[in-house]
């Protein structure tokens, strides 16, 4: 015989009948494995659980990932071909600035030309001219005021 099993005698039954079940008699440790073997079908159970809810976070984690993937690599593409673009064009206003650049660097060089080719004469003429307003201040005032005079005269 089993431990913890015990043969059951019929009441009022005697040696005849002889044993005819065994009804099962469980002590303290039967009953602790029976709450153990319990209580770990409960935490597989809830294992289970927690697993499932698990991969459905995960799955709709990965759907999300590739939406996401889907429109975010066309964006990447047209950013990138509008970054090549301005790249383009900025290598065109800096071969445009060089060259203006160029341009105010000989206007600079033939400005300052003009001005050491124009300003000696000129200042020239500029006393030429004062010398003559002085001339013709000094004959013009001595005929002045003789003129004055003979003007006063008349009238």
């Amino acid at each position: 015989m089993r431990a913890g099993l015990r043969p059951a005698r019929r009441p009022g039954g005697g040696e005849k009948g002889g044993d005819v079940g065994m009804i099962a008699a469980l002590d303290g440790g039967d009953v602790a494995l029976i709450v153990l073997s319990a209580f770990w079908g409960l935490l597989v159970l809830f294992l289970c659980v927690v697993l499932i809810n698990t991969f459905r976070v995960l799955e709709s984690t990965k759907i999300l990932i590739d939406v996401m993937r889907e429109e975010t690599v066309p964006l990447l593409r047209e950013v990138k071909g509008s970054l090549e673009r301005t790249n383009r064009e900025l290598d065109r206003v800096d071969v445009v600035l060089e060259a203006t650049g160029e341009i105010v660097g000989r206007v600079r060089r033939i400005s300052g030309l003009v001005e050491e080719a124009a300003s000696g004469p000129l200042v020239k003429l500029i006393s030429l001219g004062v010398g003559v307003r002085k001339a013709t201040s000094r004959f013009g005032g001595r005929r002045g005021k003789s003129g004055k005079g003979g003007k006063q005269g008349t009238a």
